[in-house]
C-alpha cells in the first residue's frame, strides 16, 4: 500500500531513542519503550523493523506508533506524516498560524484601513 513508507529512524528519534549508526542487518539499540540498561533491542535499517527482546515491542514504523501512541493503522500513517516526510526526509517544521495570516492591513480588503480590534474605552482593566 505504501510505496514510500515513513522512516522508522525518524520515529525512534522523535520518541528520544539513541539510534545507532546506519548499517546493514540488525544493529543493537537500547529500547525506548521500557527502562533499558543495556541494548536489548535490534533495529534493521534495510527492512525498517524494530524488535525488543526485553519487552516484546516490535514491528515497522506504523506498528511502533500504534503500540506507543495508540490508534489504528490509518491514524498511525497520519501521525507519521506529522513527524517526517514520506521516504525518511528531514523532520517537518510545524505549521504556525502566524505564517498564514498577513500583517498587512491592505490585504484585508476594502475594510482593512478601518478594521478595529477593539478599544479599552469604557472597559475596566484587570489589575
Amino acid at each position: 500500500m505504501d510505496a514510500a513508507k515513513h522512516s522508522i529512524v525518524d520515529y525512534l528519534n522523535y520518541i528520544g531513542a539513541t539510534v545507532p549508526p546506519e548499517g546493514s542487518g540488525w544493529r543493537k539499540i537500547k529500547c525506548p519503550f521500557h527502562d533499558d540498561s543495556h541494548a536489548s533491542a535490534g533495529l534493521n535499517f534495510d527492512e525498517g523493523r524494530f524488535k525488543c527482546h526485553g519487552c516484546g515491542v516490535g514491528g515497522d514504523v506504523y506498528d511502533l506508533i500504534i503500540q506507543k501512541e495508540g490508534g489504528t493503522y490509518r491514524e498511525a500513517i497520519k501521525f507519521a506524516q506529522t513527524i517526517s516526510l514520506a521516504g525518511g526526509a528531514a523532520v517537518r517544521k510545524p505549521d504556525t498560524f502566524s505564517n498564514r495570516v498577513s500583517g498587512n492591513t491592505q490585504s484585508l480588503g476594502r475594510r482593512g484601513s478601518t478594521l478595529s480590534f477593539g478599544s479599552s474605552k469604557g472597559r475596566s482593566s484587570r489589575s
